[in-house]
């Protein structure tokens, strides 16, 4: 089976209803390193989590991803009954139409009848002219327009979803917009540009957070030591002031520490501005410890002189 990312893997649980556990051991031949697990979003587990740890591989999760929406298909189709047929109705026979009888009426005699001609015969009284009642005026009213039918609401719009990718040199001015929300850094698009081709060379790297537009950024190195070996060292996390305490940061971390892996790092350290406290608990709550202070100081001009100097000789 091909492999398959930890992005994929948890987008495909979070189609499905469920949460993927990855272990936290960073070195590899310890305890449950590089195994997974999956729970439901009420934390319940499902598969890979036993009491010494996480069991199942990125196979084992992606077999039972796919087997679960194969069922759910299956039973859905199982399940779904077939329209019955139409039935017919016959319709009744129409009545037959019957010749309505045709009704004279009668001629009244009445016994008065003849004086009623004597009376046609006499000649007619004049009429006194009756004063006529003037007849109201009528007032047309126009009718109402109707009112246009109003639009249905439309409904709330989806949710982009996260997607964790590498930093490219096209993400410049997005990353110098995130990058000046930390404090004391003011950088143009060049530099960024610049100074991410750099870091490449130089075994570093950087990963984005993308909600539709870069909300966050993770940068990282790989630091050869003599007594440590090789340490990756966050150089830079930053989320968007908007979108903080919606785990875009821990998703770009866990990214990081992948790659971090992947160079064969057996540790992995973080730089924190002092002055965010913020950031400092971020790190504590991803069980990151307070191992030793960092000092910094600006390269004086006279020595970097002597230092080129000191090349050309």
């Amino acid at each position: 089976m091909t492999g398959i990312s930890d992005d994929q893997l948890r987008e495909m649980a979070q189609h499905r209803g469920l949460r993927l556990v990855k272990s936290r051991r960073r070195k590899p031949g310890t305890g449950d390193f590089g195994k997974y697990g999956l729970t439901d979003m009420g934390g319940e587990a499902l598969l890979g989590i036993g009491a010494d740890g996480l069991t199942a591989s990125a196979d084992d999760i992606q077999d039972y991803l796919r087997s679960s929406e194969q069922n759910t298909w299956k039973q859905s189709a199982d399940t779904t009954p077939d329209r019955p047929a139409r039935k017919e109705t016959p319709r009744p026979p129409e009545p037959e139409k019957e010749d309505e009888p045709i009704r004279r009426r009668a001629k009244r005699i009445s016994p008065d009848r003849p004086a009623r001609r004597e009376q046609e015969s006499a000649p007619a009284r004049p009429k006194t002219p009756s004063k006529a009642k003037p007849r109201p005026s009528l007032r047309l009213v126009p009718k109402a327009a109707p009112e246009p039918e109003s639009e249905p609401e439309p409904g709330p719009a989806p949710q982009p979803v996260l997607r964790v990718r590498a930093a490219t040199t096209e993400d410049a001015d997005a990353l110098a917009a995130l990058l000046s929300q930390l404090g004391g850094v003011s950088l143009e698009s060049a530099d960024v540009a610049a100074n991410l081709t750099s870091a490449r060379k130089a075994r570093a790297g950087m990963v984005v957070a993308d909600l539709g537009e870069i909300v966050g950024c993770c940068g990282w190195a790989v630091v050869a030591t003599v007594h440590r070996g090789a340490v990756g060292r966050l150089t830079a996390l930053v989320v968007d002031k908007a979108h903080r305490r919606r785990g875009v940061g821990t998703a770009m971390l866990e990214a990081a520490e992948t790659a971090l892996a992947k160079a064969g790092c057996g540790q992995i350290e973080a730089m924190s501005d002092i002055t965010i406290n913020n950031s400092h608990n971020f790190f504590r709550s991803l069980k990151f410890e307070q191992a030793s202070y960092r000092f910094v100081r600006t390269i004086s001009e006279q020595a970097s002189g002597e230092r080129v100097r000191g090349g050309e000789d």
